[in-house]
C-alpha cells in the first residue's frame, strides 16, 4: 500500500505507546461499519509488545473503502461510480444532490468515495429518481435546487455494472 503522494508506507513504525517496533501487518479480519462487522483484508501497524494498532494516512479510509464495497455487495446497493453518474445526469453538484434528497452535508461525498454505504431506503429514493426525471425535476423545484442539463457521458464497460455484485456471482454471470 501506497501513501496519498504515492510513496510506499514504511515497513515498520515506532509504537507511540510503548517505543516497541511496529511492522507493516496485512491480514484478513472482521472490520465493524455501522452496525454489522465485515471481513476484509486490512493493513496497519501492530506493535508485538502492547499489540497497539495504528493507521497512516489513508490506510483506515482504504479499510472502510473494502468493507463498505463489501457491504455494498452483499446488500445490492449502487455503486460509487453510479452515484456520481446519477447526479452529473441531472447536473447536480454534490451538495445540490443533499438538498434534493434532504441528506445531512457531505453524506454524498461519502457515498461517493466509498466510504460510506448509502442504506436501502436512500439506495431506493436514487434508482427511482435515476428512472423518474419528472420526480427529480418536481423536488427540484419544490427545494430551491438548480438543475443543469448536461449531454450523456459515454458509459465505459466498468461504470455500465450499477450495483456491486459478489464477486462468485459476477463470474457466473460472464461465463453463463
Amino acid at each position: 500500500m501506497k501513501t496519498e503522494s504515492g510513496i510506499p508506507y514504511p515497513a515498520s513504525i515506532a509504537c507511540y505507546l510503548c517505543g516497541g517496533d511496529s511492522p507493516l501487518t496485512r491480514e484478513v479480519r472482521p472490520v465493524p461499519i455501522g452496525a454489522r462487522t465485515v471481513v476484509v483484508e486490512d493493513e496497519f501497524y501492530r506493535c508485538p509488545r502492547c499489540d497497539e494498532v495504528v493507521y497512516l494516512g489513508s490506510m483506515a479510509d482504504e479499510t472502510s473503502r473494502r468493507a463498505t464495497a463489501v457491504v455494498r455487495a452483499e446488500d445490492g446497493l449502487l455503486v460509487p461510480d453510479a452515484i456520481v453518474a446519477l447526479r452529473e445526469k441531472y447536473g447536480l453538484t454534490q451538495a445540490g444532490l443533499e438538498r434534493l434528497i434532504g441528506a445531512g452535508e457531505k453524506t454524498v461525498v461519502r457515498w461517493e468515495r466509498g466510504t460510506v454505504a448509502q442504506n436501502q431506503t436512500a439506495d431506493t429514493l436514487l434508482r427511482v429518481l435515476d428512472a423518474h426525471p419528472d420526480v427529480v425535476a418536481q423536488l427540484a423545484k419544490e427545494r430551491g435546487v438548480e438543475l443543469r442539463k448536461r449531454a450523456p457521458a459515454r458509459r465505459t464497460r466498468a461504470s455500465r455494472r450499477t450495483t456491486a455484485a459478489p464477486a462468485k456471482e459476477s463470474r457466473a454471470k460472464a461465463a453463463g
